[in-house]
C-alpha cells in the first residue's frame, strides 16, 4: 500500500515544494505491517517494508487497517477524509519527534490523500 509513495509524490505538483527543507524518516503502519519511509529535502528517495527490529525514525503515522482503508478510498465518509480527522477520532496515532510532521502538515495530509485508490481499485477490496 505504502510502496507506491515514491510514485505519489509527484502525483500532485503542490506536494514537492510543500516539503522543501523536510528531511527525515518516519514509520508508517497499520495491524502487523510498517513501512521505513525516507524523505531528503521533500523528496521520498526510499520505502522500505518492515517488519524492522530496531529501525531508526523521528516519528511514526500508525493507524489500523479498516481506518487506512477507509481513508485510502476515493471520497472517504466523514472523519476518514483527513490525518487530523483520523487523530481526532483516535483511529490515527503519531509518536515520536512531531516537529518535522507538525511545520509539514500539509505536506504528509497531501502526500498520503494522493494514495487513495480508483474507484475501480475501491471495487475489488
Amino acid at each position: 500500500m505504502f510502496e507506491q509513495l515514491i510514485a505519489a509524490q509527484h502525483a500532485d505538483p503542490r506536494i514537492l515544494p510543500l516539503g522543501r527543507g523536510l528531511t527525515t524518516k518516519l514509520i508508517v503502519g497499520m495491524s502487523q505491517d510498517e513501512w521505513l519511509v525516507s524523505i531528503h529535502d521533500g523528496i521520498i528517495i526510499d520505502v522500505s517494508k518492515g517488519p524492522f527490529v530496531m529501525a531508526s525514525a523521528h516519528f511514526s503515522i500508525m493507524a489500523d487497517e479498516e481506518a487506512w482503508i477507509e481513508f485510502m478510498q476515493p471520497i472517504p465518509k466523514p472523519g476518514y477524509h483527513d490525518l487530523m480527522a483520523l487523530l481526532r477520532r483516535k483511529r490515527l496515532q503519531v509518536h515520536g519527534n512531531l516537529q518535522p510532521f507538525m511545520t509539514h502538515l500539509l505536506y504528509f495530509k497531501l502526500l498520503l490523500a494522493c494514495l487513495r485508490m480508483s474507484p475501480d481499485e475501491a471495487a475489488n477490496i
